[in-house]
């Protein structure tokens, strides 16, 4: 367990990862809910890799998959729909690493450190992930509108069956 310094020092490192990251978006123009959607994906990934080091890590591994899988649909639900997912998934994603890295039985395998970084991050990038949701929501009342669905173009077979049956070819 690490002393109330300790923890300090280690989030104000996950919170500077995090301002990195949000700095990298605004710097790239990519979209937020997107980069934090693959971070957490990532992060989840992290948990895999350092329960490879466990004394079983057959049962660690897998049960860290499972934390993947959920945290994953989480952010592959943010990419396709609302960026609300990702926003819960890092909301939630800290009371996992508490819980289960710090406190639990995984804090045998996952360094104290890297968990008191990783809930900072996740409460930095919740939060700034439910800020621009809702600045965006907000920009899009003020405009008056609703942002239209970007235009679909049919796939090259499909426009060749319809041109082919405006030429009075096969149907």
């Amino acid at each position: 367990m690490l002393d109330t310094t300790e923890i300090a020092i280690f989030a104000a490192v996950g919170l500077v990862f995090a301002l990195g990251l949000l700095a990298f978006c605004r710097w790239s123009g990519a979209a937020v809910q997107r980069v934090a959607a693959y971070a957490l994906i990532a992060l989840s990934f992290l948990y895999v890799g350092f329960a490879l080091r466990a004394e079983d890590p057959t049962a660690w591994v897998g049960f860290e998959m499972t934390g993947v899988a959920v945290f994953g649909s989480l952010a592959g639900m943010s990419i396709i729909g609302s960026p609300w997912w990702v926003a819960a998934g890092f909301a939630l994603h800290p009371f996992y690493a508490i819980y289960f890295h710090y406190i639990g039985a995984g804090s045998q395998f996952a360094p104290a450190p890297f968990v008191a970084a990783n809930v900072a991050f996740d409460a930095a990038m919740a939060i700034f992930v439910a800020y621009a949701a809702l600045r965006g929501a907000r920009n899009a009342k003020g405009a008056g509108e609703t942002p239209a669905a970007p235009q679909r173009k049919l796939a090259a077979r499909s426009q060749h069956r319809s041109q082919s049956r405006d030429a009075g070819g096969q149907a």
